[in-house]
């Protein structure tokens, strides 16, 4: 078999919406039909069917880690869950009614003053993507301009003193305004484009991987790639995000897209991962992380094996 033909056997509805529309090139309308089925069976079901009457998964907001509101909505907008979901809607407006923090941004968190970025990042991105307009999202767009630190990136850890961004935080943040911008958000748009443009440039500088220094590996676990994708970072993640942003090819990639390529190179497939925690569901991380190989690489002009 191909690793299309593999990756496509028995595939949950969310993997063979994706699989054909990003590397089968599906007709819109075919498209449409598989999309729709993401909230009728398999995975998008299973979480949507965990969602409570109060509107809320797990114990409301934040709790408990990856069966709370936050990370459940995450989760379906990674699987390609119809944006118009009025559910899912209604569930992340509820996220982004929360207090503000001492600092301006929304915190779910009821002892600590600081908000916290990567936080308001992926709400960025979970309500520019269920497209809850201008009023809902101003606080996080207002908050991340106001955090991003000097070198372009961002870092959680800024109101502690933190001198320098996280990849971790970073990408977060990015996703974010890509996708609020991409839902027509207006908003301090000039300063959003600015900002993820400096972010990019603070993750390239770094090959996505490496030490400014010593070009030495920054952690082992940026090489390692999970799914669904939760608050930490890793190289597949940030260049699938490239590739969603149409971003196009440039040198400062290369050691990152070769170990992608290499990883996969033998058997066309993909080792799956997750990060340790409590799930409603346990997906195929295998055959989710070959999907993102996959495209990423044929994104970037690379040999696919098996398509």
């Amino acid at each position: 078999m191909s690793a299309l033909d593999r990756l496509l056997e028995n595939a949950d509805p969310s993997l063979e919406y994706q699989a054909t529309r990003d590397l089968l090139g599906g007709a819109p309308r075919r498209c449409r039909e598989l999309r729709a089925r993401i909230a009728a069976a398999g995975h998008g079901k299973l979480l949507l069917d965990k969602r409570g009457p109060d509107g809320h998964w797990g114990r409301g907001a934040y709790g408990p880690k990856w069966t709370c509101t936050h990370y459940v909505l995450f989760e379906l907008l990674q699987l390609g869950l119809d944006p118009d979901n009025r559910a899912c809607r209604e569930s992340a407006e509820l996220l982004l009614r929360h207090p503000r923090g001492k600092d301006g941004g929304i915190n779910y968190a009821r002892t600590v003053e600081y908000s916290d970025v990567c936080v308001n990042g992926m709400l960025l991105s979970i309500g520019g993507y269920f497209r809850l307009g201008e009023r809902l999202l101003e606080t996080p767009v207002d908050f991340l301009l106001e955090t991003e630190m000097a070198d372009g990136g961002w870092n959680c850890e800024y109101f502690r003193g933190a001198s320098r961004s996280s990849l971790h935080t970073t990408i977060a943040v990015i996703e974010g305004i890509e996708r609020y911008l991409a839902s027509g958000g207006s908003r301090r748009a000039g300063e959003l484009e600015a900002a993820k443009a400096k972010g990019i440039e603070f993750i390239l500088i770094h090959e996505l991987y490496k030490t400014r220094t010593t070009g030495e590996v920054i952690k082992d676990e940026f090489l390692k790639y999970v799914f669904p994708v939760r608050w930490k970072y890793d190289i597949l993640r940030c260049l699938d995000y490239f590739r969603e942003a149409g971003f196009g090819y440039d040198p400062r990639l290369e050691a990152a897209l070769r170990i992608v390529e290499e990883s996969g190179r033998k058997t066309g497939r993909w080792k799956g991962g997750a990060q340790a925690g409590r799930t409603y569901y346990r997906s195929d991380s295998g055959k989710w992380n070959t999907l993102r190989a996959l495209r990423v690489l044929n994104h970037f002009g690379r040999e696919t094996p098996g398509i």
